[in-house]
């Protein structure tokens, strides 16, 4: 019974933060006694075509273990809050459509900006010219193909000259912490400013552990844990 209305209150939270999902499972494993005291053994997520702040996710499964959270703080209607970090597992999965619908959201922009900040700032390039070290771009166009990525967008540099510019790299796994991209070539006015053989590496932190990254020209699967506080 506990179960059943933790399982549906997780549902409505989870149904009030997306846009869109479909066929939403949540499973709560663990005795009445357990989840009374404020812990979850485990607790199993599953949904298919969610749309989260923009984000276009075909699917998403996730597997959490050993969750202990604030009961008596809940039942009187506070914010539910971890005992203690938790390791979740995660698994992602979005094809092409997915990807160029997602390139709106503040979410990916963000991380496309962290990412071009890590590419200009790398020691690796020095070829980069000095009017696209400052300039914030805009993408329009994000493509998959077999491990890579290809983008395109626009920039403005100081002088309010208005330039296009490509990027494209190989994506891959230098360890579970550690995504590594190569090889990258950076085009502007179709002029290549910027061609890096060596791997580039960005480290991802100790909270995430990606198992399996596969990108393919059609779709982007993506495994691993991620340690929640």
């Amino acid at each position: 019974m506990i179960n059943k209305l933790i399982s549906t209150g997780v549902k409505l939270y989870l149904r009030s933060l997306v846009t869109q999902v479909e066929d939403l499972q949540v499973t709560i494993v663990g005795k009445n006694r357990q989840i009374l005291q404020g812990y979850i053994p485990q607790v199993l997520l599953s949904c298919d075509r969610t749309v989260y702040q923009g984000l276009f996710l075909q699917q998403v499964k996730v597997n959490g273990t050993n969750i202990g959270f604030n009961l008596p703080e809940v039942l009187k209607k506070k914010p539910l809050k971890l005992v203690e970090p938790i390791v979740v597992d995660i698994k992602l999965g979005l094809n092409a459509a997915d990807l160029q619908a997602s390139l709106s959201s503040p979410l990916l922009q963000s991380g496309l900006a962290d990412l071009w900040q890590i590419i200009l700032s790398a020691e690796k390039i020095d070829s980069t010219p000095t009017e696209l070290a400052n300039v914030t771009v805009e993408w329009h166009t994000i493509e998959l193909d077999d491990g890579e990525l290809n983008l395109k967008g626009t920039y403005q540099n100081a002088g309010d000259r208005v330039g296009q510019i490509n990027l494209s790299t190989g994506v891959g796994l230098a360890n579970s912490h550690t995504l590594y991209l190569s090889p990258l070539k950076i085009l502007s006015q179709s002029i290549i400013v910027a061609d890096l053989v060596e791997e580039l590496e960005i480290d991802l932190g100790t909270d995430v552990t990606i198992e399996q990254l596969v990108i393919e020209s059609e779709q982007m699967i993506c495994s691993g844990k991620i340690t929640v506080r």
